[in-house]
């Protein structure tokens, strides 16, 4: 099982889309961030920490200021072969929060949070821990 099994449907964005616009998309869908593509073809990111500091900060009118002005690019991309330690060392060592996956033919296919890395490394902990208690706490014969 790759990463896709670790997305979750996001809304993508074009470049020509409003800030205002892709705000109530994401808002809607409960994500606080988008792939920004063209055609399959992911160009950019745009995520809440964008309209904080691209657009709020610098005193951008949501209402004419378009994605592609302050969307976040370059696009860091993994495969879904990748593994989700791999990934999350992406994420720790560029600090950035979303990985775009691409597949074979460099089409996006999905977007992948850090948190949802970071609950699938916890569930994989907390197994280990049960599985290692199990056998520590066995009474096995002549225990």
């Amino acid at each position: 099982m790759g990463l896709l099994r670790l997305t979750h449907r996001r809304p993508e964005l074009t470049p020509d889309d409003r800030v205002i616009d892709a705000v109530q998309v994401m808002t809607s869908a409960g994500v606080g961030a988008a792939a920004v593509t063209v055609g399959r073809k992911i160009i950019g990111i745009f995520t809440e920490r964008d309209v904080m500091r691209r657009v709020v900060a610098e005193g951008r009118d949501l209402h004419t200021t378009t994605i592609k002005e302050v969307m976040t690019r370059p696009v860091e991309t993994v495969v879904d072969s990748t593994s989700v330690g791999e990934a999350a060392a992406i994420m720790r060592d560029r600090h950035i929060r979303h990985l775009a996956i691409i597949n074979g033919s460099g089409d996006f296919v999905g977007l992948v949070a850090q948190r949802h890395l970071l609950y699938d490394l916890m569930s994989e902990l907390e197994l280990k821990v049960d599985n290692l208690e199990g056998y520590l706490m066995a009474d096995g014969p002549g225990g």
